[in-house]
């Protein structure tokens, strides 16, 4: 009577064990939900994107999101003010703002720098809405500076400069040294 009993466990687990097997090739055989890359702003020249093909979706999980900076560009932190004629003001979160604009527009992707990442764990990006640089777009309003030694940006940050745009029209502290503790 026992081995009867065994035998019908058997028989049953590996039923249901079969089942399992045959609902996860039904699920990786339908398409993932059609999705493109999701964006959003963390602040001023960081980005986090969810990617549209994600193994993941299949099974209605949370995809893993990946942070991307703006390659090139350095922009104020989120909490950092500015000075001008008319006061203070909160450049960190006009720049964050400004990048989620750009972001929000049709048309927005990033190309990834894949085989650098930061020491935050960020890869670099170029961005890019209606054939216009995102990055360039930032340095020119003087909302972000030009970063890095062969950085492009740095003749549009010496016209936005000259033009006085932006924090140019007034005093601040770069975000490199802001973020170091300077203030301004």
């Amino acid at each position: 009577m026992q081995a009867a009993i065994k035998r019908r466990w058997k028989r049953g687990a590996l039923g249901a064990l079969a089942l399992l097997g045959l609902v996860a090739l039904v699920m990786l055989a339908l398409p993932a939900p059609v999705r493109a890359d999701r964006y959003s702003v963390y602040d001023g020249d960081t980005l986090e994107v969810v990617p549209g093909k994600c193994l993941l979706a299949h099974f209605r999980l949370r995809c893993p999101t990946q942070r991307l900076r703006l390659l090139g560009v350095d922009a104020f932190e989120r909490l950092q003010t500015c000075s001008s004629q008319a006061g203070l003001w909160y450049c960190g979160a006009v720049a964050t703002n400004r990048l989620k604009q750009l972001v929000a527009m049709p048309g927005f992707g990033c190309q990834v720098d894949e085989e650098f990442v930061d020491r935050h764990a960020r890869e670099f990006a170029v961005c890019f809405v209606e054939g216009k640089d995102v990055g360039a777009t930032l340095v020119s309003e003087g909302l972000a500076f030009a970063y890095g030694r062969r950085t492009r940006y740095i003749a549009i940050e010496e016209e936005a400069k000259s033009e006085k745009r932006g924090a140019w029209a007034g005093s601040f502290v770069r975000p490199q040294f802001f973020r170091s503790g300077a203030k301004g």
